[in-house]
């Protein structure tokens, strides 16, 4: 069976199903802006729908009133000049005919290159261009982001955990993308965008798809992973209060008595029950037992970020088993195209399995 590439990329009101020079898109669960790259030649042709029907009608003895589609232009136009920040973009890609969304966004900019260059960012766009200021002594999680998303596109995963959030300020924090960074970098929760739908939280919380992968048939034997024994490296994480009259101190640890300790700062969490969560999160990904590292991957099947890679390999009994995934890379052109799965901790340890019984009930 043949394979054929195929694509739909929608860019604000102009659509085209081919003619693109390079695709590439990066989305994960460490990061809060999906990102996605369009190259596309510097001269193009925009089809006169109006104008092919009209033909075909005169063909026929009929003649067409000249609507406003009919002023489209029919000449060579240069395709830097078609887009403007703000416009509405979907990717989907697939074989023969199967298409699977892989992005949805708007145009960050564009660049009047050859071939012209259009940077496209996620949901998150929506939330660079919303001011938002306040405080709170208290505020539940949900309620805290539903300030945030106020008059967007963006909905909420029903995901999100129960969480209070306490002494939190917006004063320095001048739009709700940089809101969100403050979540990430000083309350250590994830943060990231299923396209239109955001979620805040552990990484592992959200339930995805299982991915089969066999070595050698599905997806090739390469050199981008590694093999790692969690007795190699014994860790202990040491939360530690950011701010407060209890600034400096330990509020919780979590691994190997005597093992090197990752210390990480945090804020704006009080709940001893969350701050285990957290720490049992940092500790999964600092001491686990399996493969890291990337699968380089064919375009399908199709993988996106938390679903579960399952790994099959006969010849290598270690590599098999199950990843949480981190985070997919897309490439898609000329050339072919190719997947990129990032792989997380593999899944079954016990904070893993706790994490997801937990956070999967809201």
């Amino acid at each position: 069976m043949s394979f054929r590439l195929c694509s739909q990329i929608s860019l604000g009101k102009y659509a085209f199903k081919a003619g693109v020079n390079h695709v590439k898109i990066h989305r994960s669960v460490k990061e809060i802006v999906d990102t996605a790259t369009i190259k596309i030649p510097a001269v193009g042709r925009v089809n006169n729908v109006y104008s092919a029907i009209s033909q075909a009608a005169s063909i026929l003895g009929f003649n067409l009133p000249r609507g406003k589609t009919g002023n489209l232009p029919e000449s060579s136009i240069e395709t830097s000049t078609m887009w403007t920040e703000g416009d509405k973009v979907t990717i989907q890609l697939g074989y023969n005919g199967d298409y699977r969304q892989e992005f949805k966004g708007f145009v960050r900019r564009v660049k009047p290159s050859i071939p012209v260059e259009i940077e496209c960012e996620g949901y998150a766009w929506q939330l660079r261009r919303k001011a938002v200021n306040g405080a709170w002594k208290s505020i539940k999680l949900k309620e805290f982001l539903k300030i945030l998303i106020d008059g967007t596109d963006i909905s909420l995963s029903p995901y999100i955990p129960d969480l209070t959030l306490t002494n939190i300020s917006l004063a320095k924090n001048p739009n709700g993308l940089t809101a969100l960074e403050y979540l990430h970098q000083h309350c250590h929760l994830a943060v990231y965008f299923q396209f239109d739908v955001l979620y805040v939280g552990i990484e592992e919380a959200i339930p995805g798809d299982t991915v089969k992968y066999r070595m050698g048939w599905n997806v090739p034997r390469t050199n981008t992973m590694n093999y790692r024994v969690a007795d190699d490296t014994k860790v202990m994480v040491r939360l530690v209060a950011a701010k407060g009259k209890n600034a400096k101190r330990p509020v919780v640890e979590r691994g190997d008595a005597g093992g090197s300790i990752i210390t990480e700062n945090i804020s704006n969490i009080a709940d001893p029950g969350n701050l285990n969560d957290i720490a049992d999160q940092l500790y999964t990904y600092a001491s686990f037992t399996g493969m890291e590292g990337y699968l380089d991957t064919f375009l399908q099947p199709y993988c996106k970020p938390c679903d579960t890679a399952q790994l099959i390999d006969k010849e290598y009994n270690v590599v098999t088993g199950s990843y949480f995934v981190e985070g997919v890379e897309v490439t898609f052109g000329m050339d072919g195209a190719r997947r990129k799965v990032h792989l997380g901790p593999a899944l079954g340890t016990p904070n893993f399995i706790g994490l997801q019984e937990k956070y999967s009930n809201y």
